[in-house]
């Protein structure tokens, strides 16, 4: 064929898809959109022209990079991917015209075609195709088989090699050996088309038995990858891992598309499969350089694994009853006198009067150790409450289709949560003010001064101003620092299983040498535990302690407020003023350091939960009905959430074990 009859053909298909695509945008409620595609070709000699310029179309191009890559991606990597996509955005690459994906974005080349391919029912579409493309040449279907094998093909090599790479061999025992199922696969894929494409004793029947064997190896492969996914929590899991099984589950996943529609008879089942892989081949075309779709995608598995850490720990800052209550209570206590420590600290640092960068280094260095012994010595900062026990939250409501009484199960734990949450906040704020109280007039005592002269004593009362200062939005500034750090708590918990630290320490030559064998274990224990949570802690430290300084750097209004820091400040500005501050300032304090508390909880919470219900893919249509049953809980038993009240054994029941207290 000639190059100016191609031209026409594409204008011709190009034109039929313009008008599909005018007649989406332009459709109104008197004319269903799935009626469309019907009512557009309605002459016989219409619908043969069309097919026969599609069928030239694919009789001229290639398929391979179009089957095994659409929607799959390549084998960059991550962040190499990442990279690709962000430089074609700007750059785009020069597509050969021989391959049918070129051909393919030529056609689609508007970036949400994606969305009336979509909305058009798949019954409508495998009633188009099956009406266009009612007969096809012999030439043409040899064509189209040998596409499809060198595709097939393709696929199981490249299944095979992610099946073994280091890191995925490395989760699966005995995985790279001859009886791998990855490369099982691979050996019969090669025999199918083999047998297939020289046609040499090859009968309906032993292509029959082929193609079952092949089915077998593929549920093998899909096996391993469910094992990976399935002992996530055992050897975590990182960004490549992630990547790789996507992969490899999408691989095999076309895999068995293509080699169902090459073996299957049934004329219907084909152009069923022909639909779900056009529908997937335009959406993948449009969104090819998409980095959010790329990160969404590749993200999801790691987060959720990250956020399931948090939910571990979430449990331990959940009480049920009465003496888990005042556990917490007490537990709030000890963390609120670190606290005022810490408040007399930084006070003291402040008059140093430090260059800005050594100012926020020795700030961060007092906040974060302070953290990590709070944590050491198990103690609670009620503010980080919130961002350790959302995924709780989200994990019971994206079960929900496995409890019944879910709605009851999670209204009681939010419950229990608040209810929590209130009392290590009167125990941490409490008694942090007259700890700091206490610990400026000792020091008065010894130096003949207090910690914060008048004039930083009311700056310090000023800042906790919820009219006439920012504490409000540096509240909310410290909540997104909370929500962060519990992030990465999970994280660095996750990072210590994947990368088998504590059997690292433990098989240490020189530390056994230094500590003793039973003296590493205790440590590689405790830090198998606890380090993510010290991780956490120790970020959360740096983020407090150099907020400011970078605010001071870039001439912005950057600061954080704690609700548990502010109640200390309060005591030292008090002191400081020596017990004599007006009423007016009292009540603004007070009221400033509740607003503060309340942000706190409201924005570490609020992006906790959203993340977390991102993470497990969590519906969104129970939270109006969970919010429904908690306001109606509030108004018939308000007391229950600020105090504990006697739980009945049935309420007992219905609570997951996982929820109960610790």
């Amino acid at each position: 064929m000639n190059s100016v009859s191609t031209q026409s053909r594409l204008n011709y298909f190009g034109k039929f898809i313009e008008i599909i695509r005018s007649s989406y945008k332009a459709k109104t409620k008197d004319k269903p959109f799935e009626e469309i595609l019907g009512n557009i070709l309605m002459d016989r000699r219409e619908k043969d022209l069309l097919a026969e310029q599609i069928y030239s179309i694919l009789f001229s191009t290639k398929f391979v990079s179009l089957l095994t890559e659409a929607e799959i991606g390549s084998n960059k990597g991550f962040f190499s991917d990442a990279s690709t996509r962000l430089s074609y955005k700007f750059l785009p690459p020069v597509d050969d015209p021989v391959e049918l994906r070129t051909q393919f974005d030529n056609f689609f080349d508007d970036k949400k075609d994606y969305h009336w391919v979509q909305a058009i029912p798949d019954e409508n579409w495998y009633h188009f195709f099956a009406d266009i493309f009612r007969e096809i040449s012999p030439a043409l279907a040899k064509y189209i088989e040998r596409e499809l094998l060198n595709s097939i093909l393709v696929l199981a090599q490249r299944a095979a090699n992610l099946g073994i790479e280091p890191e995925v061999v490395s989760k699966i025992p005995r995985i790279d050996d001859l009886d791998s199922p990855f490369l099982g696969l691979n050996r019969e894929v090669m025999l199918y088309v083999e047998k297939t494409l020289n046609q040499y004793n090859y009968n309906e029947e032993g292509r029959d038995s082929d193609y079952k064997h092949i089915l077998v190896m593929i549920s093998q492969c899909k096996t391993q990858v469910s094992y990976i996914y399935k002992h996530k929590d055992v050897f975590g899991i990182s960004l490549q891992l992630t990547y790789m099984m996507r992969q490899l589950e999408q691989y095999l996943k076309r895999l068995s598309q293509l080699l169902e529609l090459l073996q299957t008879d049934d004329k219907q089942r084909q152009w069923m499969i022909v639909t779900d892989l056009f529908k997937e081949f335009v959406y993948a075309e449009n969104t090819k350089y998409s980095l959010r779709k790329h990160f969404s995608i590749n993200l999801q598995l790691l987060t959720f694994k990250v956020i399931e850490n948090t939910s571990k720990t979430g449990e331990h800052y959940i009480s049920s009853d009465r003496s888990g209550y005042w556990r917490l209570f007490r537990k709030a206590l000890g963390g609120g006198i670190i606290v005022g420590l810490l408040c007399c600290n930084k006070t003291r640092l402040y008059f140093q009067h430090l260059p800005i960068f050594w100012e926020a280094f020795f700030y961060s260095l007092n906040y974060s150790i302070g953290f990590m012994i709070i944590h050491i010595l198990g103690f609670i900062i009620a503010t980080k409450q919130p961002a350790m026990t959302a995924s709780t939250i989200a994990a019971n409501l994206s079960n929900n289709g496995q409890n019944p009484n879910w709605l009851e199960t999670t209204t009681q734990l939010l419950i229990r949560l608040v209810r929590s949450q209130f009392i290590s906040l009167v125990g941490n704020a409490s008694i942090a003010f007259p700890v700091a109280y206490g610990l400026d007039w000792i020091y008065f005592y010894f130096n003949g001064f207090h910690i914060a002269d008048p004039a930083k004593a009311h700056k310090l009362i000023g800042e906790l101003n919820a009219w006439e200062s920012l504490a409000i939005p540096h509240a909310a500034l410290a909540g997104v620092y909370l929500m962060i750090s519990g992030l990465i708590a999970g994280y660095y918990e996750n990072k210590w299983i994947y990368n088998k630290f504590s059997l690292r320490l433990i098989n240490h030559p020189g530390l056994i040498r230094i500590l003793g064998q039973k003296r590493l274990n205790r440590a590689a224990n405790y830090f198998e535990h606890n380090f993510g949570a010290l991780a956490g802690n120790f970020a959360l430290g740096v983020f407090l302690g150099s907020t400011s300084a970078i605010g001071f750097t870039f001439g912005l209004p950057l600061d954080i407020r704690h609700i548990t820091f502010a109640s200390g400040n309060f005591g030292i500005a008090f002191a400081g003023l020596n017990s004599h501050i007006s009423t007016d300032l009292w009540i603004n304090s007070v009221i400033g350091i509740t607003c503060i508390g309340i942000m706190n909880v409201l924005v570490s919470f609020g992006l906790s939960i959203a993340f977390a219900l991102k993470s497990r893919n969590a519906k969104f249509s129970e939270v109006k009905s969970l919010l429904g049953n908690l306001s109606w809980q509030f108004f018939h038993h308000g007391s229950a959430f600020f105090f504990p009240v006697t739980v009945s054994v049935k309420e007992n029941d219905e609570l997951p074990e996982a929820f109960s207290s610790k």
